[in-house]
């Protein structure tokens, strides 16, 4: 857990860091795609950046909407650099909205543009994995074994960096593959499904995020339900795709 970089005089606020580099990050990326699969990327990193900051305020402002009170004691509150002050599932709900509106605008062909896509999913999850280590949220369960990392007291799951992990092995999956022919959607795809499944696992030993009956974490069945999606996707659009 590194909250604070110190440099010099300077304290910078290690995960708005990492969050701000991850944006650029999934911005130059989604563009490179983008034009690799005949798109505007220029457009498509707009777009990008718009779904972004959208989901930026959308989150805050979700915050704000569960703790009315304190906000409207104090609206200045709103332009608070606090990243705790962000309601995450609010802001992906808008940038979702947002950018899925401005992409639906431009009439693009779904698969390809979704494939141009995929390495800022992944980009997504690594970054908000790392912000998350840096700052000590989304920490794991207690456990007993060599790689556990101590934070908040208790030798813990490093769950961050299993997320991390996952989103490594799905860009090396995707940046190895980056130039072979694959049929339109096969990229998303494939990402998507490194990425449910990293979740699924991973997220057996997290010790945030919303708790089912049976000791299930949301995540986790959100993960497993898109798993079975894209396996039925794939069997029904790709049925003569040659792995080899």
């Amino acid at each position: 857990m590194l909250p604070v970089l110190n440099i010099g005089p300077v304290a910078l606020y290690t995960p708005g860091l990492i969050l701000l580099l991850g944006g650029w990050l999934i911005i130059q990326a989604i563009g490179r795609a983008a034009r690799h699969q005949q798109l505007d990327g220029e457009r498509l990193e707009m777009i990008v950046f718009i779904a972004l900051l959208a989901g930026v305020i959308g989150a805050r402002l979700g915050y704000a909407f569960i703790s009315w009170p304190s906000y409207l004691a104090d609206p200045w509150a709103l332009l608070s650099r606090d990243l705790q002050a962000f309601l995450p599932p609010a802001g992906v709900a808008t940038a979702l909205v947002i950018g899925g509106w401005l992409l639906w605008r431009q009439r693009w062909p779904l698969w390809p543009t979704l494939d141009a896509l995929a390495p800022g999913i992944a980009l997504a999850v690594l970054t908000n994995a790392l912000a998350q280590l840096a700052s000590g949220d989304g920490y794991g369960l207690p456990a007993d074994v060599p790689w556990a990392i101590n934070l908040w007291g208790e030798e813990r799951h490093p769950t961050q960096l299993y997320a991390a992990l996952t989103a490594l092995i799905a860009l090396i999956v995707w940046r190895v593959r980056y130039r072979q022919p694959q049929p339109p959607g096969a990229r998303f795809l494939t990402i998507s499904a490194i990425l449910a499944a990293g979740t699924l696992i991973g997220d057996g030993f997290a010790a945030t995020g919303w708790l089912l009956p049976g000791n299930i974490r949301l995540s986790q069945v959100v993960a497993l339900t898109l798993l079975v999606i894209i396996v039925r996707i794939w069997t029904e659009i790709f049925p003569h795709y040659d792995d080899a």
